[in-house]
């Protein structure tokens, strides 16, 4: 047994082992726990290099069907084309499926990627850093570190004294999303990670209990201090800076409401709720919700927000899936653009959805409707950012198996990015090793889209 011994308002407190600290450290805090306060993150701000635009990203988890969404074939032969049609939108000559009926009311305000071209893993890296998972990465060597999220980079770029956190993970899976090198504090707020109601925890955890005082919660702070001292002397490879800043964060948001409220659905009124729709999808996934959460967060300051669905890895019975995934997916897109655009935020604000690759082509997998994995062609959605919208940039050939012309890379996409949110694409961050690495290696962007 270890002891700490403590003056002033905290009493002597017996801690076992590491696992004593952390639940010490939610004691600490009424309610927050070290582990939370290891969420927290550096601020967001108006980046000084150009106009402050925030990014939303969501990722189709499983890789959606590119042949049955945004490029269908009809006139490809029956094994290849589907069961669904396209419709017509807004935009003279381009189609979607007709299971969003919604989005093609506002297909002026999105650009379609038809020769973006994923990895052939199911991972978000690349989707959320523009580069693909290392398993064994030999930060040594360029291009083998593993790099961080688009996120981090802004966090980093963006640090402020806002209480707003920069950087916020809606179900995001932990190893998508990290800012490596970068350092622990710009890792997302994370949100519901990977399953689970929205935000019903992580609201709890961002108040102060009303039994716990503003001097009180002085008096839990130098507590708070004192068991981090002594945690960093059981953990060699914590950063000390970075759970002082985590600390920081935690403790201005305990002591004010401004986050609390950002992250509360509820306090919209009925009519905007119903308007981004309500109900689960067939996976038990609230999409809807999840949106409207993204356009309260940008709205309120956060530079960057992902949400992450599930489902869309249709081995089996891919048709049946996407009648049950897609029309929730396009009612909640059809009033997030419309809602920013009403609202005067589309153009500080881009939005972009995608997966990790399309489909094949040709239907028949694990069941004969379903289709697998095929990283040779894909889609990419964008709208919002002053980017160049009402179009389809590239092409794929009768059959949606390839590519015509020259393929559309992430680390592309991912340089536009960073120029529209204002962040250069050549800037560089030390390594571990103190090598010095671009935020991304391709700066080239995606032609015509800005």
């Amino acid at each position: 047994m270890q002891r700490i011994e403590l003056t002033g308002s905290a009493s002597t407190l017996e801690l076992h082992s590491r696992r004593g600290f952390l639940s010490a450290g939610a004691l600490a805090l009424g309610g927050l726990s070290l582990a939370d306060l290891l969420r927290l993150q550096a601020h967001a701000a108006p980046s000084n290099q150009g106009r402050a635009k925030a990014a939303i990203l969501i990722f189709l988890s499983g890789g959606p069907s590119h042949l049955d969404m945004y490029d269908m074939k009809p006139d490809a032969p029956a094994e290849y084309r589907g069961e669904f049609d396209p419709v017509a939108t807004n935009v003279p000559g381009m189609e979607v499926c007709e299971l969003m009926p919604m989005q093609a009311k506002i297909a002026d305000k999105f650009a379609i990627l038809r020769a973006y071209q994923g990895g052939h893993l199911h991972t978000g890296n690349e989707f959320f850093s523009g580069y693909p998972w290392q398993e064994s990465p030999r930060a040594s060597i360029p291009g083998e570190a593993r790099r961080p999220a688009l996120g981090s980079v802004v966090s980093r770029v963006r640090d402020s004294d806002s209480p707003i956190p920069p950087y916020v993970s809606i179900r995001g899976q932990f190893h998508w999303e990290r800012p490596y090198y970068l350092g622990h504090e710009y890792e997302p707020f994370r949100i519901a990670e990977n399953s689970g109601n929205i935000g019903t925890e992580s609201l709890a955890n961002m108040s102060r209990p009303k039994e716990v005082s503003g001097v009180r919660l002085g008096s839990r702070r130098e507590l708070l201090r004192a068991l981090d001292d002594r945690r960093r002397e059981l953990d060699f490879a914590a950063s000390g800076a970075a759970v002082d800043a985590y600390q920081q964060r935690a403790l201005e948001i305990v002591a004010s409401s401004q986050v609390r409220d950002a992250f509360d659905v509820e306090r919209e009124p009925k009519s905007m709720r119903a308007r981004y729709g309500e109900g689960m999808d067939s996976m038990g996934q609230e999409p809807q919700k999840w949106l409207l959460q993204a356009r309260r967060l940008v709205e309120a300051g956060v530079s960057v927000v992902t949400v992450c669905t599930y489902g869309w890895d249709t081995h089996r019975t891919n048709f049946k899936t996407l009648r049950q995934l897609v029309p929730a997916l396009d009612h909640a897109m059809h009033a997030l653009i419309t809602d920013l655009n009403e609202r005067g935020l589309l153009d500080d604000v881009v939005v972009m959805l995608g997966g990790e690759f399309g489909r094949t082509p040709r239907i028949g997998d694990i069941t004969p409707d379903g289709r697998s994995h095929w990283p040779e062609a894909g889609f990419l959605w964008l709208a919002g950012g002053g980017l160049k919208t009402g179009q389809i940039i590239g092409q794929t050939d009768a059959r949606g198996e390839r590519v015509i012309g020259n393929p559309i890379k992430m680390q592309s996409v991912m340089s536009t990015l960073y120029r529209t949110l204002g962040v250069d694409p050549a800037m560089t961050f030390p390594d571990h090793n103190g090598r010095p690495q671009y935020v991304i290696d391709n700066r080239e962007g995606v032609p015509g889209l800005v």
